[in-house]
């Protein structure tokens, strides 16, 4: 018989466990919500999280712990019902999202100082504009921030972990922690410490961080929120965004996102926006295709003699083309109708099968041709292009040539530029996702901020459709007209913000599959299933989803019981 017992989530990754189990705990020892310990299930030993220290020891024989993992708790008691939110936001099971919270190895160490996050008061959600800069941008946001306060940073990528710390470092000197993919476990795990047990901290992380016990939390500051590498690509599909905000709401902790364009997601949840006077980015001039005659080029003569005039005076030129995820764009080579389905709009392959709907289309539907001119380019067929007039001035982003080709990633290595040229800005607006305009417009606002101040400095982009939205908000150098009409589309459509989407994606074997959902059609919309790849999708969408969240987990657990492989994306960044 125990004097105490505590339940545990033990870490096995099914929905099965939720609730946990409850142990005894022996005496001497003293774990407490949050606690990493060593437990038995069935006989087999292994590690779980401490969720309740139970007030009243359960009438039954039970399993002691087999011991503490760590003297640091991986997360707070009062941070607990947002790490449950967490899981069923993302239909996952718990202990996977508490698994997120720790580090590759939990040392002993001292207690941490507190009881996690500075609680409060709900506080303002803001949205600032911020063009470049980033460092300094953050750096005044958290300029008020208490020595006995932390906060935490999260950024896209190592390379912006190392310039926002830089600035940082400036004006908090060693309080400064810093924590990405390219430290060594050791490493990640000192960090991990520190932030865990030491109040007054400014944790600087990727998103992995953004789960992370930080002592004394008063202020979370996201960084270019809607960048792809901000949401986790597999199963939980953990979106930065989501998760800060709803540990903003959580915690009553101060929050601040901070992007050259904000997400829709942030208007509508920001109580304050700042934004610059005047225009939010340089001059964008506009190449429109349908000025020149269809010549198999993937470059404008307009936009080619614009390169050589930049090169040949000894200026740096960048130049964006599509990556993977990007649509097959082509137009017909007749008239130069840029090639939409028939049914819903987004852009079809050569073959005319809609990748979003599954319809087949047929000529083209301006004049009935059947000849496509594709619109896309790789890093490699510019380059050959542009290097017969400039020999030796051109090269992919690693060369350091005067005129650079490069996809997204290279923009935030590309440094100052004269000119700054988008190949094609409809390979990024007909992408078969109800974001593609928003992203965008996002992107080409980055590689429009790449163009140093100056006369005749300007960012040039090609389109064949100079009449779309995107085209009109990057010639007036505001997004609220834009954001304006993407809120009215989306509200219409029930998609985010003003709706909730979950896609469901299952790998043989499918017996039984349709049987289950139908489960869910009687509470939620579910399209499909679209066959894609090897796999079944079905799409569910609803002004809220949380109905169907539930049933989502018995269904999962089913299907894997089964054998069949099942993610589950939730506001999927591809559809």
């Amino acid at each position: 018989m125990f004097a105490r017992a505590c339940q545990v989530v033990p870490e096995i990754a099914s929905f099965a466990v939720d609730d946990g189990f409850a142990y005894g705990i022996p005496e001497g020892m003293e774990p407490v919500i949050g606690s990493r310990v060593r437990v038995r299930v069935s006989g087999r030993r292994m590690r779980g999280f401490v969720t309740a220290i139970l007030d009243e020891v359960p009438d039954k024989k039970l399993v002691p712990l087999d011991g503490i993992v760590g003297d640091i708790p991986s997360f707070a008691a009062n941070d607990l019902p947002f790490l449950r939110w967490c899981a069923t936001h993302y239909v996952s099971p718990v202990s996977t999202i508490l698994k997120r919270t720790v580090p590759p190895n939990i040392p002993s160490a001292t207690r941490a100082q507190g009881d996690g996050n500075h609680r409060g008061a709900a506080k303002p959600i803001r949205s600032v504009v911020v063009p470049t800069a980033f460092g300094e941008a953050v750096a005044d946001v958290l300029a008020g921030l208490d020595d006995d306060r932390s906060a935490m940073v999260v950024v896209p990528s190592v390379v912006e972990v190392g310039q926002v710390a830089t600035a940082l470092t400036e004006r908090f000197g060693d309080r400064v922690v810093t924590a990405h993919s390219d430290l060594v476990n050791k490493e990640i795990t000192a960090a991990w410490v520190k932030v865990a047990t030491s109040p007054g901290t400014v944790v600087v992380g990727t998103r992995e961080t953004v789960l992370w016990p930080v002592c004394g939390l008063a202020h979370i500051v996201v960084v270019q929120d809607s960048r792809r590498v901000m949401k986790s690509p597999s199963t939980p599909t953990l979106g930065v965004r989501e998760i800060a905000h709803a540990r903003s709401q959580s915690a009553g902790v101060a929050l601040d996102f901070l992007a050259p364009l904000p997400s829709l997601e942030v208007l509508t949840w920001a109580t304050e926006e700042s934004v610059p006077p005047g225009r939010c980015w340089p001059l964008v001039e506009v190449a429109d295709r349908m000025d020149e005659p269809p010549s198999g080029s993937v470059l404008l003569e307009r936009t080619r003699t614009a390169i050589a005039s930049v090169a040949n005076a000894g200026g740096r030129v960048f130049a964006l083309v599509g990556r993977r995820g990007y649509a097959r764009a082509f137009r017909c080579a007749t008239c130069g109708e840029l090639r939409r389905c028939e049914r819903c709009r987004a852009a079809v392959g050569r073959d005319g099968s809609c990748t979003r709907c599954g319809h087949t289309n047929g000529s083209c539907q301006a004049c009935g041709g059947s000849t496509w001119q594709h619109l896309g380019a790789g890093i490699g067929s510019v380059v050959d292009d542009l290097s017969r007039s400039l020999p030796g001035l051109v090269g992919p982003a690693d060369e350091g040539k005067i005129v650079t080709v490069g996809t997204e990633r290279d923009i935030r290595t590309a440094g100052s530029v004269r000119l700054a040229v988008g190949v094609d800005v409809d390979t990024l607006t007909m992408a078969p996702n109800y974001r593609a305009g928003e992203d965008a417009l996002r992107l080409l606002v980055r590689l429009a901020n790449l163009v140093e101040r100056g006369r005749g400095n300007r960012c040039l982009v090609q389109t064949a459709d100079s009449s779309q939205p995107v085209v009109a908000a990057l010639r007036s150098g505001r997004y609220d007209e834009f954001m304006n009409q993407e809120r009215s589309i989306r509200a219409a459509a029930g998609f985010p913000p003003s709706g909730d989407l979950i896609a469901i994606e299952v790998s043989p074997p499918f017996d039984g599959v349709d049987d289950l959902m139908s489960e869910v059609r009687q509470v939620v919309d579910v399209h499909g299933p679209a066959e894609v790849a090897d796999r079944m999708r079905y799409l569910l969408a609803a002004r809220d989803l949380d109905p169907a969240r539930l049933r989502l987990r018995s269904i999962v657990r089913t299907l894997r019981d089964r054998g069949s492989n099942v993610r589950v994306d939730v506001d999927p960044i591809d559809i």
